[in-house]
Order: C-alpha cells, then structure tokens, then sequence
C-alpha cells in the first residue's frame, strides 16, 4: 500500500492560504481527502480507467496520465493493461516530487515515469491509452482544443481517450438544482459551509466548466470516431473518446 495525505482542513475559519486555488504544496499533502470529498464518484471513475486500459491497451505502446496529481490514474491504468508503461505528467513540482517519493518502487522497475512539464507543451507519441482527469477544467480557454487535438494524433488507431471533468448545465434550474446537490454531498463529507465557500472562492477565475455537448464536439472536431459518456455523478462526468 501506498501512503496516504493528510486530511483538508485547509478552508477552516482563519484559513486564508488557499486563495487562491493552486497545486501547492499545501494541496499536494491533502490533495487526495480533498478529492474524494469534494468529487463523486471518483472511485468509480479509476475502476473504470482500469477496465478501458485493459481493453485499449495496446503492446509496445506508451500509455499517458496528463495531469496526473499524485498518480492515481497511473496505477489504475497499470493495474489493468499487463506490462504497460505509464508517462505520468503534472505543472507542479510538488506533485512530481511527491509521485517519486511515494512510487519509487514502479520508477525503478520503469513501469511509471513522473515527468514535470507543461500539458499543454509535452510531447506525445505512440499511444494506445490517454488519462486526462479533471485537467480541461483549468486550462485556457484557447489551449483546450489544441490539447485534445494532440491526444488525437498520438493516438494509435482503437486508441483510446479518457477525460473526467466538472461540467455546468445551460439549464438554470437544473444548474442549481446540482449545485445543491454537490453542496450536499460535500457536506455530508465533513466540509462545513464556511470550506465549501472558501473553496469555491478559492476556484474563481481558475477552474472554468464547460457544458458535455462542448467536450464531445470537441472530441468529434479533433477526428474521433467515437465519443461517449461513459459516468455521470451529479455535475461530474467521464467520457471515453475512441480514435
């Protein structure tokens, strides 16, 4: 087993060091408590990368987890495709430093390399299995289409494509009935109103939705022949794009 983080508190009454939102060091050490209260069904959406990279995985090819945090979509992806070979990328030192520490077991045997670089300028080649989770949503506006272009085109044929991302919905009511929910479910994780706002506030003006029509014509404008959503969690989804 591998070492967990520590728990969120980093929106508690006093706490103002989270604003605003970035991969610090401060998140890297809690980054997992606060997905998994923050994101439902984020568990399943890794038990789903394990099940696709089985099927899609593709001899002699790279594998990749752009964004990849602490690696967690790394190890789904190993866990499922025998011998595959992950490129795990992120922006933040902290994170990269923290993968290499904590999975310096799977860098030696080279099932994993944690690479520290910019997403939207790192090189892809001969791919059979991309992970881009929760990623989009933080990126400009005018590098979203370019990323997934390039996805597209380091992908081998039956190559596949997974991204999980936060969405909003043009439909007012239906916008604010599943922001209540998302509240709720936070709530239920222990977060108390005062973090569920310090957060959000902490997110303004760096983590921008999109709505699921967006992401599957972009999908489809990049040359996927197939494009679906594959998990819906409230305002959370997964899509599975097939080359």
């Amino acid at each position: 087993m591998y070492s967990m983080g520590k728990q969120d508190n980093i929106y508690e009454e006093g706490n103002l060091s989270g604003l605003p939102f970035s991969f610090n060091q401060e998140v890297t050490e809690v980054f997992e408590d606060m997905i998994d209260r923050s994101v439902p069904g984020y568990k399943t959406s890794l038990k789903l990368i394990a099940q696709f990279s089985k099927k899609y995985y593709q001899a002699n090819t790279n594998c990749y987890d752009i964004g990849c945090s602490l690696g967690a979509s790394s190890l789904a992806i190993i866990s499922g495709a025998n011998n595959a070979k992950v490129i795990a990328i992120d922006n933040s030192e902290a994170m990269i430093t923290e993968c290499n520490n904590r999975y310096g077991d799977l860098v030696a045997d080279e099932s994993i390399r944690f690479l520290q670089d910019d997403v939207c300028k790192s090189k892809l080649e001969n791919a059979s299995v991309i992970c881009i989770n929760y990623v989009i949503q933080f990126l400009k506006l005018t590098e979203r289409d370019k990323l997934i272009k390039k996805a597209f085109e380091a992908l081998l044929p039956g190559g596949v494509l997974l991204i999980s991302e936060k969405v909003h919905f043009t439909n007012k009511f239906q916008s604010r009935r599943l922001f209540q929910l998302h509240h709720s479910f936070k709530s239920a994780n222990g977060y108390s109103d005062l973090e569920i706002a310090g957060k959000r506030d902490s997110l303004e003006g760096v983590l921008h939705t999109e709505t699921q029509e967006v992401h599957i014509n972009r999908a489809i404008s990049a040359g996927f022949s197939s494009a679906e959503k594959v998990l819906s969690n409230i305002n959370f989804v997964t899509y599975k794009f097939v080359k």
